[in-house]
């Protein structure tokens, strides 16, 4: 017989809420340890007593724990400083969800959501050109020639735009492109080109229908509403939508929109717009007079249709004139038009009970222009609504009260302490007992303080290092007794619960788990900048901490070319406006520097300074740009300034390298480090003592990072082909490769998603070979899979003439006028053409040497003695 006949609807109870249950298993584990020693397991033994508060304690752990999350992130302070807080530790939907364009769809979108733009699309702009493969020479017209192929450039389009009704005189259709192009070229994806913007033409189709209407209908009201909803059939608009209206949305298939899906494409100024309702408002090829039908009878005040027509106007003698259709229930549509409704084409007459109403034409267009500066309203309304991140009640998670109040008072362990008449012995056993709990209090002191500081723990801050925290238990008297005299809640977190750099390493397998939710990996970048560079775990940190920090761009921006349309000098030079690529590639190579600026040499004259010295001598020195701190200085004075530069400019490029570094202890224990050169001889100093080896290591590992940062060079130029397209008549081609063996396998288009990417190979870790592979395997593995990268390493002198004919050639592109465009453009296409891969010098040798570094086809070159000495 079943003694519960009833299934309990109550959810079990969690065990780590349950006291009983964590009693339970708590003596379970007491009797499979100690059933020898420990038989007694009454109420009354004091371990018992122990067990069954230890118990207790832990509940109020555990419902800690169970907070909202949000509670657990939140601060002290006011709704205000909780919100920053929040906007600091996470990304709103808004924020990281978002990309930029990629996909038609998605340009559609951004134009659409422009004022004064209705509709928009997108066609391609193919290019013909015809290629000689025997002469390695392209041309715009066909020569004639034999063998001549006919090449068609991919990737330019021109973009199509439907203009809102208001939008009636050429100069404002000319605003209207002129913001369209300039949204483009701000959305350009890498290794496309947008070349023009074009009106889509309108086929208008003129109306005439007899209607019967009800007794209480408006006919000045109706005829309006019929004009403007047969006018939205036929080209209908893309609605946007608030937040709230998406997430109540439902699609075909009648699931529901999610926030991703939400968010999804380019951010929009007016909303969001339904994908499935953007595919329907395409070019229609075709207009099907029961559609019109159905859209009529749905209007108010409509009861029935006795006759209806429609027919195709066309222009006959500067006048519109109909034109009978051969079917019309189908009426055709011309490729590239958009149909309209010509409201003064046509001819509405109403009867109400068989009596003609005719309508007010005037009043007719009045009511006419309500309804379309009202959906104009609607679709030209700014709404950039986001999900609002959570915020939670401070609850002070790290409060913590020593369990050891729970006693009875008969242990002494409470603020009554001990009877007056209590012995010396007695008060030891107390004090004992009390030391022995405090294991105990400290492990959940320390849990609630871990749990306080989760925010820490996935922050992104460059700044926190701490993984594990911790507190001091006071809450119990004559605590000071137990923890002994100056002992502190610093030296409780630095001696005890996370001594030396365990720290660090653990912070960033925190940074780690945080970027591979972003599906990103650091792992092989920090591994070869430590076997070959000697980068801490310190630094590591903070370069993973950066690229988080930048993640919504970096992430949404990864396929974004440079904005061309932005035209000022400041913006093509010693300027950020360069591709979402080399904006991602600076993060994940932690390049200082992203701007497009000079690489031929490194700019020294920013923060180092040379001296005078008393005795009309000279030294250095290199101080940090934002504290002055003094970070390396000369070693000896100099007879003059030139020679005291060129010292420190040898001591800067020899700091940026691990065996740079020449550590040294002081007689009385403390570190130091010099600067030496190859040959051991000391030519920098850190005047700067550390108390350990950990914190040596760290400022070298700073200080590394630092001067790579500002004095290393490192950089690149991401140059697009399709933009070197000739624009003009006489501007100069590129070169196409040529196989003299082979005519007929050239490659022979060099402008179609192609792009070279120009580095210096003579400057900071480019130097190093391992280093220079793992850049190019990071670059190919970042770029867009449809586009094809020429990676070029260059000497400084092959830089200075591809930075000159870059910057040329970026103004002339800008709209410089120039008496000279074609040689300027032509020393661009040279200077790329002719560049060629620098590669450390290797050299011959004589047998029975030591045998230098292997000689590598396509990783070093062939040199003289003296080079294998330089490099």
């Amino acid at each position: 017989m079943l003694l519960h006949p009833t299934i309990s609807p109550l959810p079990e109870a969690d065990p780590a809420l349950d006291q009983k249950q964590l009693f339970a298993l708590g003596l379970d584990h007491v009797r499979r340890l100690s059933r020898r020693q420990w038989t007694d397991h009454n109420i009354h033994d004091p371990g018992i007593t122990t067990l069954e508060l230890l118990a207790y304690a832990l509940t109020d752990l555990a419902y800690r724990s169970r907070h909202p999350l949000e509670d657990l992130l939140a601060i002290p302070g006011d709704a205000a400083a909780s919100a920053a807080a929040m906007a600091e530790q996470f990304f709103s939907a808004r924020r990281i969800l978002p990309g930029k364009a990629v996909t038609e769809a998605d340009y559609r979108k951004l134009l659409i959501d422009l004022k004064d733009v209705k509709n928009a699309w997108l066609q391609p702009a193919p290019h013909v050109l015809y290629a000689n493969p025997a002469e390695g020479t392209l041309s715009a017209t066909p020569t004639g020639k034999p063998a001549e192929i006919e090449v068609t450039v991919r990737g330019r389009y021109t973009a199509l735009v439907e203009y809102m009704d208001q939008v009636s005189t050429a100069q404002q259709r000319a605003d209207v492109d002129k913001q369209v192009m300039a949204t483009l070229q701000a959305n350009r994806g890498l290794g496309d080109d947008f070349v023009g913007v074009a009106a889509v033409g309108s086929q208008y189709f003129s109306l005439c229908a007899e209607i019967d209407l009800s007794l209480a209908a408006d006919a000045d009201q109706v005829a309006a509403d019929i004009a403007f909803a047969v006018d939205r059939s036929l080209a209908p608009p893309v609605a946007n939508y608030r937040l709230a209206e998406m997430l109540d949305k439902t699609h075909a298939d009648g699931s529901r929109w999610k926030v991703p899906e939400i968010f999804e494409g380019p951010a929009l100024d007016n909303g969001f717009i339904d994908d499935e309702e953007l595919a329907a408002a395409g070019l229609k090829t075709e207009v099907r007079l029961s559609d019109v039908i159905s859209v009529i009878m749905d209007i108010p005040g409509v009861v029935a249709i006795r006759d209806i027509v429609m027919n195709a106007m066309e222009m006959v003698d500067d006048k519109l004139k109909a034109r009978e259709p051969e079917d019309k229930w189908r009426l055709p549509v011309p490729p590239g038009r958009q149909p309209r409704l010509c409201a003064q084409c046509g001819r509405l007459v109403f009867y109400k009970r068989n009596l003609p109403i005719p309508p007010n034409a005037a009043r007719v267009g009045s009511l006419l222009d309500d309804l379309r500066t009202a959906e104009r309203k609607k679709l030209e309304s700014e709404h950039r609504d986001d999900l609002a991140l959570p915020l939670g009640r401070f609850r002070d998670p790290a409060r913590y009260r020593s369990f050891q109040h729970e006693f009875p008072v008969i242990y002494g362990l409470s603020e009554q302490g001990l009877p007056d008449g209590a012995t010396p012995p007695r008060a030891a056993q107390a004090l004992q007992f009390k030391a022995w709990l405090l294991f105990f209090d400290q492990i959940m002191a320390n849990y609630l303080a871990q749990l306080a500081h989760v925010r820490d723990l996935f922050s992104m801050r460059p700044d926190l290092g701490q993984t594990y925290f911790s507190q001091l238990v006071d809450s119990f008297p004559d605590w000071q007794k137990i923890y002994g005299a100056g002992f502190t809640a610093e030296a409780l977190a630095d001696e005890v619960v996370e001594p030396g750099n365990g720290g660090i390493l653990r912070r960033n397998r925190f940074l780690d788990h945080l970027l591979a939710r972003y599906a990103e990996d650091f792992h092989e970048y920090v591994a070869i900048m430590q076997s070959r560079f000697g980068m801490g775990p310190d630094q590591a940190a903070i370069a993973k901490c950066h690229f988080l920090q930048d993640l919504p761009a970096l992430g949404g921006e990864r396929g974004l070319a440079y904005d061309a349309s932005l035209q000022a000098a400041d913006k093509l030079w010693n300027s950020d406006n360069v591709s979402g690529f080399e904006k991602r590639i600076a993060r994940l190579l932690d390049i200082g520097n992203f701007q497009r600026r000079n690489l031929s040499e490194v700019a020294y004259d920013t923060y180092p300074e040379v001296d005078k010295t008393p005795g009309d001598e000279f030294r250095f020195r290199v101080r940090h740009p934002v504290d002055g701190k003094i970070l390396l200085s000369s070693s000896t004075n100099y007879a003059s300034p030139a020679q005291a530069r060129t010292e420190m400019e040898a001591a800067i490029a020899r700091a940026q390298r691990p065996e740079g570094y020449q550590r040294k202890t002081s007689s009385d224990g403390r570190h130091y480090f010099n600067i030496v050169d190859a040959s051991g001889e000391v030519i920098a100093r850190r005047i700067e003592y550390f108390a350990t080896v950990d914190a040596l290591e760290s400022a070298i590992s700073l200080l590394i990072a630092h001067l790579r940062s500002y004095y290393s060079g490192e950089g690149l130029y991401v140059i697009e082909h399709i933009l070197l397209l000739p624009a003009q008549a006489g501007d100069p081609f590129m070169d196409i490769c040529v196989d003299q063996a082979c005519t007929d396998c050239a490659e022979v288009d060099p402008y179609s998603y192609r792009v070279t990417v120009v580095l210096p190979a003579f400057t900071g870790r480019f130097r190093d070979m391992d280093f220079r592979r793992f850049v190019e395997e990071t670059l190919r593995l970042e770029m867009p899979a449809h586009i094809l990268p020429r990676i070029c390493w260059v000497n400084s002198g092959d830089m200075a003439v591809i930075e000159k004919a870059y910057r040329d050639w970026l103004a002339i592109r800008a709209g410089a006028a120039t008496a000279n465009r074609a040689a300027k453009i032509a020393a661009l296409n040279r200077a790329l053409t002719h560049a060629k891969n620098i590669y450390p010098s290797s050299g011959l040798h004589p047998c029975g040497q030591l045998e230098p570094p292997p000689f590598v086809l396509g990783r070093t070159a062939l040199g003289s003695a003296d080079d294998l000495i330089e490099s």
